[in-house]
């Protein structure tokens, strides 16, 4: 679609502003054409007439395809008025896919202002730099934040890891979740007025039970107070960063899934670390719980540069197993005997990893009861369809323990997630994310570098295609 550009002038003696009306793209940014002769532009205030743009650090935002939304701009005394025209871009829906479901109404929702539907989007950036869009129900592209805010989301979390690129400068993958792209989804994020928990991961790429692998910085020190100290620099430095960038964080988790240890394992090569040869960290250095000195010397560096760098953070040690109450009582429980000062218990509950639905659930009242702490569950989604379909490999390919693989029972197990959490005593269930709900299948957007395929788009809370499933709904506190 193409717009026929007018110059809307502002003029005072011999000041004068002119400024283009532009086009821009759904989840797309351009930069206003301004023309003026005073000097710093970054000073011109802009006030938005309508929800299908935005402007974010002085450049345009496409919020609603086939918007035209006015903006007025003031400069000093000097005042313009121009157009944002947001393209055109709808589909056809149609299918069983789009069918009503049937959602569960939770009242104890109605009573928690301060409970957290959180989604986790961090490959976002990525997946719409190769080609992915997103559509509401009636088929016409629209911001994914605005998709997610809309439909109840009120939290974003971003995973960050330390220097997701090879030593020769080449791109991890999976989202290539550097500070920089980690900045962009915050600014996003807070443009449209949600909440961010930033996830560091101190690794370069996934860090997870199976893999705590030592940023190749810090990889040649062979004490673990130099790795305690680049591990404080880089939390504090980082938040410090994010809340300049306009993204400040309200909540930060200290690692990801650290339920072996914080920073455990060495790797030989770190040109290829999609598949990596692990080996053990030697004991002066290694965070794992076996070595419980640097387990907790390092993840108390991490808490405390957070709240350096923000007082009131909320701060969270995030495991996995969520349906596992005997590791997680021994886990938690040893922090806080240790002293160890956090605010929220994480856990992450796959119930195609982590067992039936009950074992969460009792898991759960547990760790609330006994420790008195916030719990969160900071990772959680389920499938759709086990439809095959082009740059994707399904790792949930069958349904579980009673939960059908179908657009009704993604509903239902979020929901029965959702309904737990909030139904904790004390309003110790301070709420949910699930992961990854907006990865969708698009080339070159896989799980590693390009060419690898993605993992989750049979996970995602958007069709195939990128149109919102109507198990988007689960997060509505209806």
């Amino acid at each position: 679609m193409f717009y026929t550009m007018a110059a809307c002038n502002g003029q005072i003696g011999e000041s004068f502003m002119h400024i283009y009306d532009l086009s821009v793209r759904v989840d797309e940014d351009k930069d206003i054409t301004v023309h003026t002769n005073l000097d710093d532009v970054s000073r011109i205030e802009y006030e938005v007439l309508g929800e299908g743009a935005l402007i974010i650090d002085g450049r345009a935002y496409g919020v609603v395809s086939g918007a035209v939304v006015p903006v007025k701009a003031k400069l000093g005394k000097l005042e313009a008025e121009f157009k944002i025209y947001v393209e055109k871009d709808e589909v056809e829906v149609k299918g069983s896919l789009f069918e009503p479901i049937e959602i569960e109404n939770i009242p104890a929702l109605k009573e928690r202002d301060d409970f957290i539907m959180g989604a986790d989007i961090s490959s976002i950036v990525e997946v719409l730099k190769r080609g992915g869009k997103f559509y509401d129900p009636e088929g016409r592209r629209t911001s994914i934040f605005k998709l997610l805010r809309d439909a109840g989301v009120n939290y974003i979390r971003i995973r960050l890891w330390n220097d997701p690129k090879a030593p020769d400068g080449t791109p991890y993958g999976g989202g290539n979740n550097d500070l920089e792209v980690a900045k962009r989804i915050g600014r996003l994020a807070r443009a449209f007025g949600m909440k961010i928990l930033l996830n560091f991961h101190y690794s370069d790429f996934w860090a997870d039970p199976g893999k705590q692998i030592i940023p190749k910085a810090w990889a040649s020190y062979t004490d673990s107070e130099q790795i305690k100290n680049a591990l404080y620099e880089f939390t504090y430095q980082s938040l410090i960063a994010m809340e300049a960038a306009g993204a400040k964080a309200d909540m930060v988790q200290i690692g990801n899934e650290i339920t072996p240890g914080l920073i455990t394992q060495g790797v030989s090569d770190y040109s290829d670390i999609s598949d990596p040869k692990k080996y053990s960290l030697d004991a002066d250095v290694s965070g794992s719980v076996k070595n419980l000195a640097n387990y907790l010397k390092y993840i108390n560096a991490g808490l405390a540069a957070a709240r350096a760098a923000n007082e009131e953070i909320l701060t969270m040690i995030h495991i996995d197993r969520g349906g596992n109450n005997s590791l997680a009582v021994e886990y938690f429980g040893r922090l806080i005997s240790a002293g160890v000062d956090f605010d929220i218990i994480g856990l992450s509950y796959y119930v195609f990893y982590h067992g039936e639905f009950r074992h969460f659930e009792a898991n759960i009242r547990d760790l609330a009861e006994r420790f008195g702490k916030k719990v969160v569950v900071a990772e959680t989604s389920y499938g759709f369809t086990n439809a095959p379909i082009a740059n994707a490999a399904h790792i949930l390919t069958e349904a579980y323990h009673g939960y059908p693989l179908n657009v009704e029972g993604q509903a239902r197990m979020i929901r029965d997630v959702i309904k737990a959490t909030v139904n904790l005593p004390n309003d110790l269930g301070l709420g949910i994310f699930y992961w990854e709900p907006a990865w969708l299948p698009v080339p070159n957007a896989g799980w590693a570098g390009a060419g690898t395929p993605g993992t989750w788009a049979n996970q995602a809370l958007f069709s195939y295609e990128g149109i919102a499933l109507p198990s988007l709904d689960v997060f509505k506190k209806k």
